[in-house]
């Protein structure tokens, strides 16, 4: 009976250790898991807030762009350089259409929705040579440095 209770106790004895073992084994994965979880869970969300802003800058850089075509079809125009003229405002109006279905919730459809309807009237007054052209390009000119001052703000 004794050789039966030392078996037993040297039996409970390696599953203690093996227990402890596995506990002490967890417990190093866990701590070289755990800072490098937390390290790359933070760095996710830097990357996150970087490419917000980067969609940010680009969206901006792209409403700058389209005020300076338009910039460029108005002074086009004052110089009664129509041919020169109409090659901006396609430029510009193809780009406002890409814009618009791009991003369909920006906060400057109002603005796409205004270019996009002024476009038959400038685009014919230009193909005409018509000096009349001069006042609405100069109207779209300033609402688009205004959208593109908004974004910037």
């Amino acid at each position: 009976m004794v050789f039966t209770m030392r078996g037993l106790s040297d039996l409970m004895n390696r599953k203690t250790l093996l227990i402890v073992g596995g506990v002490l084994i967890l417990g190093a994965f866990l701590l070289g898991f755990v800072p490098q979880y937390l390290k790359t869970r933070g760095l996710n969300n830097q990357l996150g807030a970087f490419g917000q802003q980067l969609s940010s800058e680009r969206e901006k850089s792209q409403m700058e762009e389209l005020a300076l075509l338009c910039g460029y079809a108005y002074l086009e125009t004052n110089l009664r350089n129509y041919g020169l003229a109409s090659q901006y405002s396609t430029s510009f109006f193809d780009r406002v259409r890409a814009m618009t279905i791009q991003a369909p919730n920006s906060g400057r459809q109002a603005f796409f929705q205004t270019a996009l309807a002024q476009r038959d009237l400038i685009t014919g007054g230009l193909a005409k040579g018509d000096s009349g052209t001069v006042s609405p390009l100069q109207n779209l000119f300033q609402r688009a440095l205004e959208a593109a001052q908004t974004g910037s703000k």
